[in-house]
């Protein structure tokens, strides 16, 4: 009952720390709303419709005509401008005027009727990927269909029934579906992913300020000559934190899902789990860090530093298996990879035990690894400041801090 008191103890200070300093309260409390606020924002829109494309008809024909009419009835595109010539098309495409050009050619019809290859050009904005992709597959879609009616009308010019000619195009279909996000939304895919890199940045940034302003501001010294233990020193100051963590992660998840209308197929439950699961591991890494900082500058930098290869190595903006094998390898020690694994399998896959049991095992190590790690330096630390040792801080403790007497 006394450790439990003493946590009580520690996690209240603690607290009472936090709401004193603006800007922790700020980073810890406001943040990750204001980031994820923002990007839902960005993304509530799923999909990217009506891209600026030019279109040349140098044909002028009723078949190409037709072709503009395809065009212009599809959601990806939106006809802004007809110039006369291709050179047109590259100064607007300088000019960000549009994304994209499509260029219908001289004798486009006559070549059509009489059996020649026909070549439609289209060229893309390549500087921005998400534009070309949306327009390549607006374009395939275009041409399926445009490619269909053309040999339609050639079969029924040659006498063959129209139902015949019907049966025969459908006689070999290709069906392409997409499984768990059909309308390929990109709110689906990001926004998630964004919940974790936010939570899991403001969350190890205010842990990682912890000792840094506790060392700064001399008032770490009460921790170090106090009786308690080294886990209940480490647990008393992260649980705030940890608690933080996990309330901040639940009113996100739930505001994405009830506003933005995320995919959520699986267990609440489990999701849930692999969160607190993760938070632990963050939380502990954060004070981890945090030990060998000497002041809050530095441990700010320090942890903003290390938050950049977490987030790139996770498969979060590039697939691991497609990374080189060091940068692979590293990217399995990091906590987020494995959340992230987890978290689309649990909300898009209905993913059960049999799914995310290695994500978990393997997110529970890494926590076990950190507070482990946590506890020891909390020795190392209490140990420079032992009676006798010369490190020993004489300086009054710092405005605002939460000096005090802990029993």
């Amino acid at each position: 009952m006394q450790r439990l008191k003493n946590i009580a103890c520690i996690a209240y200070l603690e607290w009472l720390s936090i709401n004193r300093d603006k800007f922790l309260s700020a980073v810890v409390f406001l943040a990750v709303f204001l980031y994820l606020g923002l990007f839902g924002f960005v993304y509530c829109s799923g999909l990217l419709l009506d891209i600026p494309v030019a279109v040349v008809d140098q044909d002028h024909t009723p078949t190409s005509r037709d072709v503009i009419q395809k065009i212009a009835a599809n959601d990806r595109l939106d006809i802004i401008c007809y110039p006369q010539t291709t050179r047109e098309i590259d100064q607007l495409l300088q000019a960000n005027q549009v994304r994209a050009g499509i260029a219908i050619p001289e004798n486009f019809e006559k070549d059509i009727q009489s059996g020649q290859p026909v070549r439609v050009s289209t060229v893309a904005d390549g500087s921005n990927l998400i534009y070309t992709y949306n327009l390549r597959k607006a374009v395939i879609d275009i041409n399926r269909s445009l490619g269909a009616e053309i040999m339609a009308r050639t079969l029924v010019g040659t006498g063959m029934e129209p139902t015949r000619v019907e049966n025969l195009l459908r006689s070999v279909e290709f069906v392409s579906e997409s499984r768990y996000n059909p309308t390929f939304n990109y709110c689906y895919f990001l926004y998630l992913m964004l919940v974790v890199i936010a939570v899991q940045q403001t969350c190890l940034l205010g842990e990682g300020l912890t000792l840094a302003r506790e060392k700064e501001l001399n008032t770490w010294v009460q921790f170090a000559l106090s009786p308690m233990s080294n886990a209940e020193i480490f647990l008393g100051k992260v649980l705030p934190y940890y608690l933080i963590l996990l309330a901040n992660a639940g009113l996100v998840l739930t505001g994405a899902y009830l506003f933005l209308r995320l995919p959520m197929h699986g267990s609440i439950f489990l999701l849930w789990l692999v969160f607190a699961v993760f938070a632990l591991a963050i939380v502990s890494l954060g004070y981890w860090i945090s030990s060998y900082c000497n002041d809050v500058t530095q441990a700010t930098m320090i942890i903003c530093l290390f938050n950049v290869p977490m987030v790139l190595c996770s498969g979060f903006t590039w697939p691991t298996a497609s990374m080189a094998p060091i940068l692979k390898y590293l990217g399995y020690l990091f906590p987020a990879t494995w959340l992230m694994h987890a978290a689309r399998a649990i909300t898009m896959k209905a993913g059960g035990w049999d799914i995310v049991g290695c994500d978990i095992l393997i997110l529970s190590i890494m926590a076990l690894f950190f507070v482990s790690g946590a506890i020891f330096s909390t020795r190392r630390l209490r140990r420079k400041v032992s009676p006798g040792n010369k490190n020993v801080p004489t300086s009054s403790p710092g405005p605002g801090s939460t000096a005090g007497t802990v029993t």
